[in-house]
């Protein structure tokens, strides 16, 4: 549907993808003043797509070229039939959007081609302790070193997705840990150890690099401005030191006895390094691209995981808050999703979600569980419905493509995917024939939204 002539464009360049907001609602209009609501799947994935079960089958499905001795060879047609396939099957059950988990080097202006909507991964760095080790540790927002190499970055990316009508906007990292309330949360999981107090590692990253760089600067700042003296902190910290240069000798730290102090300090530095973090990329995007949208970070609001300042430093530097959130769409969830908007001001698309069952040759799956396929689709157009009533937000995206079984390589989290696809490609139509009538209905539905006054707490 096209947009109103009444609708107010808030956001970047009506000849390409852009916010309007219509009658207190928000919405997603693209190149063509069409209307539409972000729907996808996300993990085009190798470890499902071809995993040791059906890579055989698949390589012969794509072409067996599709892969050489370094990985992908995406300029073959190979893995050009492979994203035709991939859009056929998005397009063919009505999802809009290539969603934000794909491979990092997969040429997603291919996307464009294809005529489909996509995210684009502008990748800058790793915010999460599960990631870093992939990604060369944390960066370090403060140093030329790393301004220059973001800016060479983001010139690149920019050049092959600034022309494009089909690119939503620019996505970065997965599950920043900007608060330290935000990595215990996912470190405490992980290990399965709880009440665990350590300095947050990306503030440890910068800290103890040796002598005064910009980075030890900031911290040495942040502990002037809470201890009347160097020694104090030095104290607090385990450390000797007379005067405050003599922090430059030191790289390895204690933590305060008193834990509200020292998670006070970690916050005041995690709140400067956010914010460098967060600036830098849209004033470098805005640089070589002035006409598309900027999504930001999928940010974790699992439970209580983020602290209010961070979605209002986040509001500061995005156009469209992308979140992750498994739940049921109930009141609990309902008053998140209004809390959230509330403190931004900025519309919504939860960017990974999934129900799931747990299905033959799975020995554990991902996503809120439900009894079997049918109650995956009903939940799903549940879910759909009922973020479409509230006039913030923009859609969801759903956690899993192609169906993984026991034998593939998980992520971190150790179990399987779940998916809407089997992994020889068959459609699991006992949940995508429910899928496909919601995803179908996504428009009119949010073209019935409440009222943008209903829409906050």
């Amino acid at each position: 549907m096209c947009a109103s002539a009444h609708a107010e464009t808030v956001a970047e360049n009506e000849d390409f993808i852009h916010l309007d907001k219509v009658d207190g609602t928000w919405w997603l209009v693209d190149a063509e003043g069409e209307r539409f609501v972000v729907a996808g799947m996300n993990h085009i994935s190798f470890t499902t797509r071809f995993a040791p079960y059906n890579k055989e089958y698949c390589l012969e499905e794509f072409g067996p070229g599709l892969f050489d001795e370094s990985g992908v060879v995406w300029n073959g047609p190979e893995a050009k039939n492979w994203l035709r396939q991939v859009v056929k099957d998005n397009k063919d059950y009505g999802f809009s959007t290539i969603a934000f988990h794909y491979p990092p080097d997969l040429p997603s202006e291919y996307f464009e081609a294809l005529g489909i909507h996509y995210l684009g991964k502008l990748k800058l760095g790793e915010t999460s302790h599960l990631s870093v080790k992939w990604g060369g540790g944390f960066p370090d927002v403060f140093s030329d070193e790393w301004q220059t190499e973001a800016e060479r970055r983001v010139q690149a990316f920019t050049a092959r997705h600034k022309d494009n009508k089909h690119l939503v906007g620019y996505t970065y990292s997965d599950l920043p840990e900007y608060a330290y309330e935000a990595f215990l949360q996912r470190h405490e999981w992980h290990i399965q150890r709880f009440d665990v107090y350590v300095l947050h590692p990306w503030i440890e990253a910068l800290v103890s690099k040796p002598g005064m760089p910009k980075a030890k600067q900031v911290w040495v700042d942040v502990l002037k401005s809470r201890y009347p003296s160097a020694a104090a902190a030095g104290a607090a910290y385990n450390v000797e030191v007379e005067n405050w240069d003599d922090f430059a000798s030191i790289s390895e730290w204690g933590l305060p006895d008193d834990e509200e102090q020292g998670i006070g300090d970690m916050t005041a530095m995690s709140k400067i390094i956010t914010e460098t973090w967060l600036k830098t990329h849209p004033d470098l995007i805005r640089k070589y691209d002035p006409n598309h949208l900027i999504l930001g970070d999928k940010i974790s609001a699992h439970g209580p995981a983020q602290p209010d300042w961070v979605w209002e430093l986040v509001s500061k530097y995005v156009d469209v808050v992308l979140i992750q959130d498994f739940e049921f769409f109930d009141e609990k969830h309902q008053a998140k999703l209004r809390h959230i908007y509330a403190k931004t001001g900025k519309p919504i698309i939860n960017g990974d979600h999934a129900y799931a069952t747990l299905r033959p040759n799975q020995r554990a799956h991902k996503g809120v569980p439900v009894e079997n396929l049918t109650r995956v689709g009903e939940e799903y157009t549940r879910y759909t419905r009922g973020a479409m009533a509230l006039p913030f937000m923009l859609g969801w995206q759903y956690c899993g493509y192609i169906e993984q079984w026991a034998g593939a390589t998980n992520d971190s989290t150790g179990q399987e995917q779940p998916g809407f696809f089997d992994p020889f490609g068959e459609p699991l139509l006992d949940a995508l024939v429910l899928v496909k009538e919601a995803n179908e209905s996504a428009v009119s539905w949010h073209e019935a939204a409440e009222t943008e006054s209903a829409g906050t707490p």
